[in-house]
């Protein structure tokens, strides 16, 4: 393999992050990643804290998020959610689409995902 062809490679897995937090409000996370067809924006997590609900802010933070993966060149974003949280990323304008699959690992008493 030449090196230009490693590096194209390693480019289409390239992962950037965005991450803030703010302990009195909540938690945000996007991930950017390349594939074959292009930059995907992966929304990681979203958390607001119990007293700061109702004020719209988790709705705020997924608009943020999208619209920020957007200006970076996503063509999509995606993001894995419960089912009761279902019907609030609905609002957000997201749909479901396929299934999700994982596999958790024990790692110091932490659930690591893959």
């Amino acid at each position: 393999m030449s090196s230009s062809d490693k590096a194209h490679e390693e480019q289409k897995f390239e992962v950037r992050k965005l991450e803030i937090s703010d302990k009195g409000k909540g938690f945000m996370e996007l991930l950017k990643y390349l594939t074959s067809c292009g930059k995907v924006g992966h929304i990681d997590d979203v958390v607001v804290d119990p007293s700061a609900r109702g004020k719209q802010l988790g709705k705020k933070i997924v608009d943020f998020l999208t619209k920020h993966a957007r200006s970076k060149g996503c063509y999509k974003v995606i993001l894995d959610c419960s089912v009761d949280n279902k019907s609030f990323y609905e609002k957000c304008g997201y749909k479901h689409k396929d299934i999700q699959m994982s596999k958790y690992f024990v790692y110091n008493n932490f659930f690591l995902s893959s």
